[in-house]
């Protein structure tokens, strides 16, 4: 059940435009000029956004399913991608259409990094047009030398350090700080930008093309790394509308539609869908798989960044594989419950996103 899971990018790339093809579908493909490891030339391998695209092409009704935009938690939003495809698409009616968008931040998954080629965390990424890419939580400058230090990974007693600052913050403090996204400190972890990335900017466009006449738009975009074990939660951003259309989905998907940061994120993808296409009732759920202790998360996600701004090493190095397992485990276990909570919820999301809503 879990051969699903791929073992690197560009093998998962290629199973899913193979079965995308297989199921009767279009592979549209978003070249980014970044490039990846492992190609025979000194340039390097060619990194793509890959959107496979069944039914009609500028629908009424469209369902997204998304994976890969942090990176290296793309590999289980595939493996359920490529699991779907392999067991069929439903049948369409004439103004419908599924896209199921394939590694968004395709240097994260192919370098085994969260964050892109710029160090950008593209959920922080989106922000609107009248705002600025500057800022932080109150904290992070405090914390920056601590979670960013200028030097190759290395032991440093990092756990209990962190708990320390963790229990002296409060625990809901130092989660904020850390999840609400930063602007100001380009080489730190979880720093939006300061500016639209070249990804996010083309997949955006592509989006406002394709979409542009969805009266009814449902979203699933796939993350690991946040939650208990093997259990997933669908976090619902925003206030207001947003929020009152978590009731809608709550019914379909059941108890684990749970509101996100009560004060939103910034730069969020769902926020830029949401500006997008306000007329569509879009019902947008972010389906967040849980792995190991947060601090656990966190210190891998350092460790890599040091590697990268100040370390040396391929794909291979201790740091990478260390990733990898904190945002995608070996564990058979949890394979087959991402595999088991994915196909649930893409059934539901087809009956929100198609099935005619109950008359009163």
């Amino acid at each position: 059940m879990t051969d699903h899971f791929s073992p690197d990018y560009f093998t998962a790339t290629a199973r899913f435009r193979s079965v995308v093809l297989a199921a009767g579908g279009h592979i549209e493909s978003i070249l980014l000029d970044a490039k990846g490891p492992g190609a025979p030339d000194a340039e390097g391998a060619d990194l793509t956004v890959d959107i496979g695209w069944f039914g009609s092409p500028t629908p009424g009704r469209a369902l997204v399913h998304s994976s890969g935009l942090h990176g290296v938690e793309g590999f289980a939003g595939s493996a359920i991608q490529l699991q779907w495809l392999a067991e069929g698409i439903p049948e369409l009616a004439q103004d419908c259409a599924i896209a199921i968008v394939h590694a968004l931040n395709p240097f994260g998954m192919a370098w085994l990094r969260r964050a892109n080629e710029n160090n950008v965390d593209l959920h922080h990424n989106f922000l609107a047009a009248d705002e600025e890419y500057s800022g932080a939580p109150e904290h992070y400058a405090s914390l920056n030398s601590f979670l960013n230090p200028e030097s190759p990974p290395a032991r440093d007693f990092f756990l209990p350090r962190a708990a320390w600052k963790a229990l002296r913050l409060g625990v809901p403090t130092f989660r904020r700080t850390l999840a609400r996204g930063q602007y100001d400190f380009p080489a730190g972890l979880f720093f939006g930008g300061k500016r639209r990335e070249q990804s996010a900017r083309r997949f955006q466009l592509y989006i406002s093309e394709r979409l542009c006449r969805a009266d009814r738009l449902v979203v699933v975009d796939v993350h690991t790394g946040d939650g208990r074990f093997g259990e997933d939660s669908l976090l619902v951003e925003g206030d207001g509308e947003r929020r009152t259309q978590a009731a809608e989905m709550q019914t379909v998907y059941g108890d684990r539609v749970k509101p996100a940061d009560p004060d939103g994120v910034r730069g969020s993808l769902d926020g830029l869908f949401a500006r997008m296409f306000p007329g569509t009732g879009l019902l947008f759920a972010k389906q967040t798989f849980g792995t190991c202790n947060p601090l656990s998360v966190l210190a891998a996600l350092r460790n890599e960044n040091r590697l990268h701004h100040c370390g040396s090493g391929g794909i291979d190095h201790p740091a990478k594989v260390r990733l990898l397992e904190a945002f995608c485990p070996a564990d058979k276990k949890w394979r087959e419950k991402v595999l088991s909570r994915g196909k649930e919820v893409i059934a539901q999301a087809v009956a929100l996103a198609f099935q005619p809503p109950p008359t009163v």
